[in-house]
């Protein structure tokens, strides 16, 4: 509750500031049509351009990778984990540094269609794992009427439809509340007109009324996909029952698995040489890379934090989310309004709130600012995360450990944490991933003398991609290495556990 109020704290003081500014100037009223409407069809077209690119391309890879003899299928899964590992910006110094997009400046399709891909690697792996999940008795009994293809188009892709809808979700939670690549293109966006407008008159009415429709749209959105796709849970189909048989390729597998290892060699091949040639030779990068080392350090260093602080948070509240009849309401109401806060309405909240006289000043002085920054932002996605492990663990385990005498903080020692161990490990992973390439609410709170590599990299992209961003994007992707090959050997062992 107290996170939450941090994004309500700031809609209160704006609609309390608004009809002084109103009086000012009647005219730069940040609640109007004239505001609106281009924001609203830029953010539209965006979304709606980057929602198609990750689900089309991503079901039609995530099948080929999870449900085919697609030869170095494991390859492929491998590769899109970690490009669904790599922070956004490094994301975008490499299509920066290989496609002329500058060329496609104030153009939301081109915005759009960047925004896909790079949402493209995660979407693979999500339909991937959502195409694993079909129910493998129906797929059998369609096969004895039916050709491969029906069965694929009428039984397997419907009963993905949880996953193209979590995917979609994704996307456009990304584009409503990041403005990264909009920025730079110079794209009106919800989320870069709250930023721009902070940024030009530091005043917090203006930017955060005008990312109220977002607000409302993104939470409507929850909402209704958490209406229509709560039954599924824990009593999916293949939790229980044999995984669903692979569909052969026939004559056309090494075909396709060619094509698929030579797109993947190009995707991974032709940047990594275009930032080569950017950084220099190995000795300059070496040397580029220790003069960042004081990003790099930042953001290792709050990204640890930040994800270590959601994570022992999350399996508490999930389970007050899941265990009590009161407060589970509550939680939700909170993890809605984390969720739909626009980045840049965070940042700005979180401005108001700590640039102050005394503790709260040394505290947004000082590094710690970016990881209360983290922990706002991150916090509801951790606890989605970690909501399953803890509705795994049996009530029956509970009560056992209250007639032992244990309290709450007993419970969760000894039930709820042993059960959940490995899943808040994987969550811890993925929460330091997000944290390192947070850029829209850092860019606001990092401090001078602190800057997080996401920040310096934001910043140094506005100027092209040149020796200094390519050695941060490289250094970057190296970080990186570590967290997705732990989080790939767990995924994969919780994988053959469950099979």
């Amino acid at each position: 509750m107290a996170l939450a109020a941090v994004p309500g704290m700031a809609v209160v003081r704006a609609v309390g500031g608004l009809p002084g500014r109103l009086a000012a100037d009647p005219l730069d009223g940040p609640i109007s049509g004239e505001r609106w409407l281009p924001l609203l069809k830029n953010t539209a077209l965006v979304g709606g351009i980057a929602t198609a690119v990750a689900t089309g391309l991503g079901a039609l890879v995530g099948l080929l990778i999870a449900r085919t003899d697609l030869p170095g299928r494991r390859l492929l899964g491998a590769a899109a984990i970690l490009g669904a590992c790599i922070p956004a910006y490094a994301s975008a110094v490499i299509v920066f540094a290989v496609v002329p997009v500058w060329a496609y400046a104030s153009s939301a399709v081109a915005c759009g269609v960047i925004h896909g891909l790079l949402c493209l690697p995660l979407a693979t792996v999500i339909l991937g794992g959502a195409f694993t999940a079909a129910d493998r008795d129906l797929e059998d009994n369609a096969r004895l009427d039916a050709s491969t293809w029906l069965v694929v188009r009428r039984v397997t892709v419907p009963q993905a439809a949880w996953g193209i809808a979590l995917v979609a979700m994704i996307v456009v939670w990304q584009v409503a509340t990041d403005f990264t690549i909009a920025d730079l293109l110079v794209v009106r966006t919800f989320a870069e007109e709250v930023y721009t407008q902070f940024a030009l008159h530091r005043s917090a009415a203006g930017p955060v009324l005008t990312a109220a429709p977002v607000f409302a749209a993104l939470t409507l959105l929850f909402i209704l996909i958490h209406l229509r796709y709560r039954p599924l849970g824990e009593h999916s189909p293949w939790r229980f029952g044999a995984p669903p048989r692979m569909f052969a390729l026939g004559r056309w597998r090494w075909a396709a698995g060619a094509g698929c290892l030579a797109a993947l060699a190009t995707a991974v091949g032709v940047p990594a040489v275009a930032l080569l040639r950017k950084a220099g030779s190995p000795v300059q990068l070496l040397w580029r890379v220790a003069d960042l080392h004081r990003e790099l350090l930042t953001s290792a260093a709050a990204s640890l934090a930040g994800a270590t602080l959601v994570v022992a948070l999350a399996v508490g509240l999930g389970w007050i989310a899941l265990r009590t009849r009161g407060l589970c309401y509550v939680v939700g109401a909170c993890v809605v309004v984390l969720l739909a806060a626009p980045a840049p309405v965070v940042g700005i909240s979180l401005v108001e709130l700590l640039n102050q006289p005394g503790y709260l000043g040394a505290v947004y002085d000082s590094p710690a600012v970016i990881v209360v920054g983290y922990l706002v932002r991150f916090l509801p996605v951790g606890l989605l995360l970690l909501l399953p492990a803890v509705q795994r663990v049996p009530a029956d385990n509970e009560a056992a450990a209250r007639v032992d005498g244990c309290g709450w903080l007993g419970v969760q020692r000894h039930v709820y944490w042993p059960a959940a161990a490995r899943d808040a490990l994987v969550a811890w992973l993925v929460i330091v991933i997000l944290c390192f390439g947070e850029v829209s609410c850092s860019v606001l709170l990092a401090p001078p003398r602190w800057p997080p590599a996401a920040v310096r990299a934001f910043t140094l992209l506005h100027f092209g991609v040149y020796a200094d961003l390519a050695a941060l994007a490289l250094a970057t992707i190296g970080c990186i290495m570590l967290p997705w090959l732990v989080l790939v050997r767990l995924l994969r062992r919780t994988h053959s556990s469950s099979t």
